[in-house]
């Protein structure tokens, strides 16, 4: 097979850099890098006819900008004021891929990487690689998380046994869209998902459904008593009240119990018992005034009785 190439026109040159990046660009980087250099008129003042730029080229202000990051961080261009795109850009789960001479610039700019280098390989049980430093450069750099954040994010990671960079990348990105974004809100963050496991396993026990897959309406139903802050306790006797009406587990007909308790304001089991507790009296009380009545009634009809024969 041989292949010629038509020069027709205008021809452009390109870093033999591109292609060796070629491979980690998206479709919209490799068409803003050819076009910057196709294009040159807009180099000299890109603020300006960033717009004009992105409708000649059909793509994206956002995408743009995230492209002018990619390639600035392959060192095949150079983008004066790079610090001011890079927050304003929409993160994504791509890493940008930092070569050597970057790695060494970063770690001369951040003279702490080094021990965070050191923890997060104690952390990961693994010497690292030119990839492994990409990656946490990247959460530095990208995110701008601290470096007891990525500390703790890789120690959940290893804890719950998804510690690929892959995983590590796309619950970064998760958190970081979600605002978890400081230490204290993802320490919070991690109790919050801890407790909330552990629930749900106990749930499952109370009503005997083991490990398979909820279904659609019971992981609503649990979602909803968990983030209600119902109680083990609680939902323990919401599922004896069911049984006992029921004569079977049902999470519907026990749900309608919780709701009902959730909109009285009860927190805890000892609020439930005592307001059955106050029930039971006031039937006992409505039950006793009844008996009363009849009592009474009987009496004045027997007395009424004995004076109509002594007439």
């Amino acid at each position: 097979m041989k292949i010629d190439i038509k020069y027709c026109g205008k021809i452009i040159n390109l870093p033999a850099e591109v292609a060796e990046h070629a491979a980690k660009a998206t479709k919209e980087d490799l068409c803003v890098i050819i076009s910057l250099f196709t294009y040159t008129e807009y180099l000299s003042c890109f603020d300006d006819v960033l717009e004009s730029f992105s409708e000649r080229i059909g793509v994206g202000v956002d995408a743009v900008l995230r492209s002018l990051v990619f390639w600035n961080e392959t060192g095949v261009i150079s983008v004066e004021g790079i610090g001011d795109i890079t927050p304003v850009i929409s993160v994504g789960n791509r890493v940008p891929s930092y070569s050597g001479a970057q790695i060494s610039r970063f770690i001369e700019e951040n003279k702490k990487i080094a021990s965070l280098f050191d923890a997060c390989q104690t952390i990961l049980e693994k010497s690292f690689n030119p990839i492994d430093y990409n990656n946490i450069i990247y959460l530095k750099d990208y995110f701008k998380f601290s470096d007891d954040y990525i500390m703790l994010l890789l120690a959940h990671c290893v804890e719950i046994e998804k510690s690929t960079w892959a995983y590590i990348r796309k619950t970064a990105k998760n958190l970081y869209e979600d605002g978890v974004d400081t230490y204290t809100k993802l320490e919070k963050h991690f109790e919050e998902r801890k407790n909330r496991s552990s629930l749900e396993y106990k749930i499952r026990s109370i009503f005997g459904i083991g490990m398979r897959e909820l279904s659609k309406k019971e992981r609503e139903k649990f979602d909803l008593w968990i983030s209600s802050g119902v109680s083990e306790d609680m939902i323990k006797h919401a599922y004896e009240i069911t049984v006992n009406n029921t004569s079977k587990p049902s999470v519907a007909y026990a749900t309608k119990i919780i709701e009902n308790w959730i909109g009285l304001g009860f927190k805890t089991l000892e609020d439930i018992e005592d307001a059955e507790s106050r029930r039971t009296q006031r039937t006992k009380m409505t039950s006793y005034d009844v008996d009363d009545f009849f009592e009474a009634a009987l009496a004045r009809s027997t007395e009424q009785f004995k004076k109509e024969i002594n007439k």
